[in-house]
């Protein structure tokens, strides 16, 4: 029975033909043997012991994973979520490991202390069952990768100063300290400082406080000297004040910082007139001369006091000036023809008489006067 038993295997397995096999009877068939044992591991028991020792290990990893965590650095727990590499099937390469020491150390406020001994994840021996029939692989549930940690910045400022090192090692940078911003005013300069009290006066007068205009331009003479047109404005007050005396005062100053300054010396020279001091006119006018050769006032000015002084040669030479600068006045015309008159000049004082008459912008009594010198 074994020798026909073993053949009958023997055809099974060559799969043989339908002629072969009608040489047999039909009640002849092979008997079962015993299970090969490559096909014992299929067995419900030993199926049922697999997936307990696989529940086991998958409750101790979750163990694991809860209570060892929150120990470890944020980012070190993030690298951490990665599995051992694999084959090209899937399965994990055995031997491989991953060593916790080379993880980098992530930043934090106040790490935990961190083990500096290696921990290594080794992929479980597996025992490949022999069997004629290949088992489909079991393919491990990769974990979510975790999201790269982002690079510092290199646009970031750099900080000098750092706190002493940590225990755990870890160099922790001071904040930056914001720049400081001077939010002091800049200062004005004194022709700023001395403008605005200029302005501040000029405002008052025009609204007719003269005691506080006076106040402002004294103040801004006192910051800066050199301001003119506060000097002028305060004589102007002074004088519609009536203290002539004063304006006097302050305009003789102005000379003193500015000669050049003719328009100080004309109207200080008519306050002197006005007072009776001829004398001291002819020389205020006199020693401003050299700076107002073009200024037509002044010099027929200069030459009216010249000639009340009985001076005509030199207030004839004034006056010939003045009306070169601006021909056909015929106030001039006629101080000229009287300088003349009095210098035994009559020719030159008859057509000098004649002019004025014919300019047409004497005052009529003026005008009279001339008609009486020509006859």
């Amino acid at each position: 029975m074994s020798v026909i038993n073993q053949m009958l295997i023997d055809l099974e397995r060559r799969r043989a033909s339908g002629e072969e096999r009608n040489r047999i009877p039909d009640h002849v068939r092979a008997m079962p043997g015993p299970r090969s044992s490559g096909l014992d591991w299929l067995s419900p028991s030993w199926i049922g012991a697999v997936l307990a020792v696989l529940l086991l290990a998958a409750a101790t990893a979750a163990w694991w994973w809860r209570d060892m965590l929150p120990w470890l650095p944020a980012g070190l727990s993030q690298n951490l979520v990665k599995l051992p590499p694999a084959d090209e099937s899937g399965s994990p390469i055995p031997g491989m490991s991953f060593d916790l020491a080379q993880a980098p150390a992530a930043k934090s406020d106040d790490p935990p202390p961190v083990s500096t001994h290696s921990v290594i994840v080794k992929a479980p021996d597996r025992a490949e069952p022999r069997s004629d029939k290949p088992s489909p692989p079991v393919v491990p549930k990769p974990a979510p990768a975790a999201p790269p940690l982002a690079p510092a910045s290199s646009s970031a400022p750099a900080i000098a100063a750092a706190v002493p090192e940590t225990a755990t090692g870890i160099t922790r940078p001071a904040p930056a300290v914001p720049p400081q911003i001077d939010r002091r005013e800049r200062e004005q300069t004194p022709r700023q400082r001395a403008e605005f009290e200029f302005a501040r006066g000029a405002s008052a007068l025009h609204q007719g406080r003269a005691s506080e205009a006076r106040a402002a331009f004294e103040a801004a003479l006192q910051i800066d000297p050199a301001l003119h047109g506060a000097r002028q404005a305060l004589v102007g007050v002074l004088v519609d004040v009536r203290q002539p005396a004063e304006a006097m005062r302050v305009l003789q100053e102005g000379l003193q910082i500015a000669p050049s300054q003719s328009g100080f010396a004309m109207m200080l020279a008519r306050l002197q007139v006005e007072r009776g001091d001829i004398e001291g006119g002819v020389q205020t006018l006199g020693r401003s001369l050299e700076y107002a050769g073009g200024n037509a006032d002044y010099l027929a000015f200069f030459a009216g006091l010249l000639q009340r002084q009985q001076r005509h040669a030199d207030a004839i030479d004034l006056f010939d000036r003045a009306l070169r600068l601006r021909p056909g006045n015929g106030i001039w015309l006629l101080g000229l023809g009287m300088s003349l008159e009095a210098g035994g000049r009559d020719a030159e004082a008859r057509e000098a008489f004649r002019r004025a008459r014919a300019s047409g912008n004497l005052p009529p009594d003026l005008q009279t006067y001339a008609d009486q010198r020509l006859r």
